[in-house]
C-alpha cells in the first residue's frame, strides 16, 4: 500500500494506533519495521488451533514521494491446521483492508 500527503512518522504513527486497537502489541523492532503479534506464542505451540494467536511483519517505509507500508504473515498458522491456516488467512485479509482504511482517514 502506498499514501502519499502524510510524513512517515504520521503513517508509522496511524498503523501503530490501529495494529493496537485490534489487539496487536509491538514483539519486536520499532513502528516502522516490527513485528506485531496477539496472544501466546507459548500456549499457540502447545494448544496448536485452541489458541488465537497471530503475529504479522509491519514495514513502512518512503518510496520516492509516498510512503509505502507492506504487511506479511509472520507465520502460517499451519501449527493449528488447516483451522490455523484459515484464520492467519482470513486475519491478514482483514489487516490489510482495514488498514488501508485506517490511515486513510
Amino acid at each position: 500500500m502506498e499514501f502519499s500527503g502524510a510524513s512517515l512518522e504520521e503513517i508509522a504513527d496511524k498503523v501503530a494506533l490501529f495494529m493496537t486497537e485490534r489487539g496487536y502489541r509491538l514483539e519486536s523492532g520499532d513502528k516502522l519495521q516490527g513485528v506485531y503479534g496477539r496472544g501466546s506464542a507459548g500456549w499457540g505451540a502447545m494448544l496448536g488451533p485452541l489458541v488465537r494467536r497471530a503475529k504479522f511483519n509491519v514495514t513502512v517505509a518512503r518510496k520516492g514521494d509516498h510512503v509505502a507500508v507492506a504487511v506479511s504473515k509472520g507465520m502460517s498458522g499451519f501449527g493449528g491446521g488447516a483451522l490455523g491456516a484459515a484464520r492467519v488467512k482470513k486475519e491478514f485479509q482483514a489487516l490489510a483492508s482495514g488498514l488501508q482504511s485506517h490511515v486513510l482517514s
